[in-house]
């Protein structure tokens, strides 16, 4: 008897199964590890970007598109907000407590920031599954730069959780904003993919040079490309 996903699954789909798989993984140990936790969130968004390549070198799948979005959903969704709660519950009592005796103005925040964060993130891939998937651009943050922006301000250990709460509300807002990302130009694409796996791999030499540039370029991206990157754009075209 065969499986019923047979003959509908394409090598690209593998990707994003990997991906949904680190993120579960990352989910895990979150509260226990936040810094291996924020290097595989950071495995997952390289593997999101190898997905696209393969798909457009072997062909897609009509799955492809979905499963993708429901992998980012696991991986860039819920798997850093998990994070932002394990720093927050290493430092006080956990958050949830039936007695409610444990909360406090910054717990209250937190679960507010966590709940915000994963609802625009699903707006978001919604939007962008139903409007922006055939386009060589995005309206509103992609999800996966918002984990790479929190995940990186994570791994520089310089960042407290008042400024990772008010990144997350930023991101949240960004995501589902009507401003224009173009998507990246190959080289641009292969620079960022370099420095995701040196911040994986070695993310505590040089003083944590490569999560610090990871940081920098992204925010880059986050506030220059809508403006900047379509006049690169325009240039090349």
């Amino acid at each position: 008897m065969k499986f019923r996903f047979t003959g509908h699954f394409a090598p690209a789909d593998l990707a994003s199964l990997a991906n949904a798989v680190i993120g579960i993984l990352a989910i895990s140990i979150s509260l226990k590890d936040p810094f291996m936790a924020s290097r595989l969130i950071l495995l997952s968004a390289l593997i999101d970007g190898v997905d696209g390549i393969i798909a457009r070198k072997f062909g897609g799948s009509e799955i492809g598109p979905h499963l993708d979005s429901l992998a980012d959903i696991v991986s860039f969704g819920v798997a850093p907000i998990m994070i932002i709660y394990g720093i927050h519950a290493q430092t006080t009592s956990p958050i949830i407590d039936v007695s409610f005796n444990s909360f406090s103005i910054v717990s209250i925040l937190v679960v507010s920031c966590i709940i915000l964060f994963f609802s625009m993130s699903m707006i978001r891939l919604s939007l962008y599954m139903t409007q922006d998937v055939k386009h060589n651009h995005t309206i509103g943050s992609q999800t996966t730069l918002s984990a790479i922006l929190i995940c990186s301000a994570i791994l520089t250990q310089n960042f407290n959780i008042i400024f990772l709460l008010i990144l997350t509300l930023l991101l949240s807002y960004m995501m589902v904003s009507s401003i224009i990302y173009p998507d990246l130009l190959f080289r641009d694409a292969l620079l960022l993919g370099i420095i995701l796996s040196l911040t994986i791999i070695f993310p505590n030499v040089f003083g944590r040079a490569f999560p610090y540039a990871l940081l920098i370029l992204s925010l880059a991206y986050l506030v220059l490309s809508p403006s900047y990157y379509w006049r690169i754009l325009s240039e090349r075209i």
